[in-house]
């Protein structure tokens, strides 16, 4: 990491509560060939840890020259800056790593988990594919339909990996996060400065695995990975407390974050097994 420059690297988690149950990024470059699945063993670097629904003004707008319905104003300072000075953003499109095996949460770690013997079904990652390409779309007004590339990484029982990769956000299914912190996920992200570097997504296995608005669990913490924070003044999807959808107010903030990104067509995906 360059000691001259004075942004320094941060990896923070937002977690989703149980009870009551941004980014200018480049177009995703064409696939010329299939990608090869990603070896469990493979080291990758990261960033050192530190670790209701109503319509807005049409001048809704993300800059110094910002101007919004003033009961829009909370919710956009939230989602979009949180405690932040600026808006977090990517400067790319990134890949989305699904890993197929279940890792397993410990509260002591950051970044590297190691798998357990339990694996997703080849059906299950690709919903969870699918409903993060949703997502992705939804959470971009469109300006992003698809992650540059898709891999699917099967990681040996035991074995530990790193969760947090430059240029992906690398989502899984976890035991214990629910039993251990009574929550149900986290969305995390490693930036440097206001640049997002990496994501990544904690899911409770069980929760993931059997309820039935896993999807609204889905898209918010990639909503998280995107560099979206928690709202607590309206009703949005990025209430800490599950429940609510993606929301008109969600819409307006969502354009308004990602007017001037450039459509971004899906990219290679690399089939389970």
């Amino acid at each position: 990491m360059d000691t001259c420059r004075s942004a320094r690297a941060a990896i923070a988690f937002l977690s989703f509560s149980v009870i009551a149950t941004v980014a200018t990024a480049a177009p995703a470059g064409r696939c010329e060939a299939a990608v090869s699945s990603v070896s469990s063993t493979e080291q990758q670097s990261a960033f050192a840890p530190t670790l209701k629904s109503d319509g807005v003004g049409a001048d809704l707008k993300v800059g110094a020259d910002l101007k919004v319905a003033p009961y829009s104003q909370n919710a956009l300072d939230e989602m979009l800056r949180g405690g932040h000075a600026s808006a977090l953003r990517w400067d790319r499109v990134p890949e989305l790593v699904v890993l197929t095996s279940v890792m397993q949460y410990e509260k002591a770690r950051s970044a590297e988990y190691r798998a357990t013997t339990q694996r997703l079904t080849a059906e299950e990652a690709t919903a969870l594919v699918a409903d993060l390409t949703d997502a992705l779309a939804v959470l971009t007004d469109s300006a992003l339909t698809g992650f540059s590339q898709v891999r699917f990484e099967s990681v040996e029982p035991g074995a530990t990996v790193n969760v947090m990769r430059p240029g992906q956000i690398v989502v899984a299914r976890y035991a214990g996060v629910r039993d251990q912190l009574a929550t149900i996920g986290f969305g995390g992200r490693s930036t440097r400065g206001s640049t997002i570097r990496a994501g990544s997504i904690i899911l409770d296995n069980e929760f993931d695995r059997a309820n039935d608005t896993r999807r609204l669990l889905r898209m918010h913490e990639l909503g998280h990975a995107l560099g979206y924070n928690h709202v607590t003044s309206r009703e949005s999807i990025m209430n800490p407390k599950i429940g609510p959808g993606f929301t008109d107010v969600d819409r307006a903030i969502a354009r308004a974050a990602f007017q001037d990104a450039a459509p971004a067509t899906s990219g290679c995906v690399v089939p389970v097994g």
